[in-house]
């Protein structure tokens, strides 16, 4: 059994720093409260060594010291990077030299990627996920707390060993390299969603122009109401009922109850609130925010080029992910086909533009990438 060690002191962290400094590989997992709070905060930070495991309370430990181990010791091995990078660099701490089991396992082929998918997979582990949902903002970590933060990181050590083993068998090692840069340089970019809190309700863009006005009033009550009490604001009511109240504008108690979910739970905190704005007056979006919930739309002449070259590659890409027997992301990644599809570079040097995209495969698929875009000759 590998030692579990709990660091809730300074002095304890910065001890770890410096062994750390002296290893050669770790691997790292990080827990938020994501799905308890209205601004998700960095709760636990796991970083195992072929003999140890520790648990960094990040709650009450700034883990920034973290980022000279990071940039200047081992390499790190991590399940998925995308959110453990963005929590990590958010907190002063990012991630540099990264191995993603994660991204292996999906490069590879295989049909699922969890860790507890994979490491059935790959090894025949059977792990416990019945607190992957937990709040891990809770103290104290008990017993099985701390044995299930553990078992996120022991063993991807050996998972790491084995799908790498396999990628470099496959020839996908340059892939996987680049698409782990990649991904680990969009972790670092600011990821909050900027626009309006009505924008960012799924479905407004299907809503009547007439109740926009209103559900974004309703909408900024709800987000007040969740921040107040941190909480996700999906938790005070979900946006059906936002929708719902919108449309049918309800002008009493009695008429907003026969809305299910709108006068239950955290919501009955709102209903007068909803009730009022129903009966007011709403000025009209501002054109930014009807650009926002309704992107503008390209000419159809361009949209339908677009298209035709999305085609193109898509149609090379599985011709040449047949021939090399690999998954069609390793010969060229969605988001890369996507930019070049909308770019539509002409030349190699165009292509060194993509990002993503990466040297190695344009020396390997610059004719052929070009010649996708460009089209059939017209005769």
């Amino acid at each position: 059994m590998t030692q579990t060690t709990y660091i809730d002191e300074p002095g304890a962290l910065a001890s770890l720093c410096t062994d750390l400094l002296r290893e050669p590989i770790v691997a790292v997992d990080v827990e938020s409260n994501g799905l308890f709070a209205y601004t998700p905060r960095l709760c636990v930070v796991q970083i195992a060594t072929p003999v140890a495991v520790f648990v960094i309370d990040s709650l009450k430990l700034d883990v920034a010291g973290l980022a000279e181990v990071f940039r200047d010791g081992p390499a790190t091995i991590v399940h998925d990077l995308g959110f453990d990078a963005r929590m990590l660099h958010r907190a002063g701490a990012p991630l540099c030299s990264v191995h993603d089991t994660a991204l292996a396992a999906s490069l590879l082929g295989r049909p699922a990627t969890g860790l507890g998918s994979v490491l059935k997979s790959e090894l025949g582990l059977t792990v416990d996920k019945s607190l992957q949902h937990a709040d891990w903002a809770k103290r104290p970590l008990g017993e099985r707390e701390l044995a299930y933060l553990a078992t996120d990181v022991v063993h991807l050590f050996r998972l790491w060993e084995v799908l790498s083993a396999e990628a470099e068998a496959k020839g996908i090692t340059a892939e996987l390299t680049e698409e782990t840069r990649y991904r680990l340089a969009e972790a670092a970019r600011p990821g909050e969603d900027d626009r309006p809190a009505l924008a960012r309700l799924k479905g407004v863009d299907r809503a009547k122009t007439a109740d926009l006005p209103l559900l974004r009033a309703l909408t900024e009550a709800r987000e007040e109401l969740a921040r107040s009490l941190d909480v996700p604001a999906y938790k005070v009511v979900n946006a059906d009922v936002l929708f719902a109240v919108a449309a049918e504008r309800p002008t009493s108690l009695a008429r907003l109850e026969r809305i299910p979910g709108a006068h239950r739970g955290r919501g009955r905190a709102l209903s007068r609130t909803f009730l009022e704005l129903v009966q007011k007056t709403h000025p009209p979006l501002t054109a930014e925010e009807l650009a926002a919930i309704h992107p503008p739309k390209l000419p159809e002449p361009e949209r339908r080029e677009r298209r035709a070259r999305e085609d193109r590659l898509t149609g090379w890409r599985k011709a040449e992910a047949e021939r090399r027997e690999v998954s069609p992301q390793v010969v060229l990644p969605g988001h890369v086909l996507r930019r070049l599809s909308s770019r539509a570079p002409k030349t190699v040097h165009e292509l060194a533009d993509v990002d993503g995209l990466g040297a190695f495969r344009i020396e390997r698929y610059g004719d052929a990438l070009l010649s996708a875009l460009a089209g059939p000759e017209t005769p």
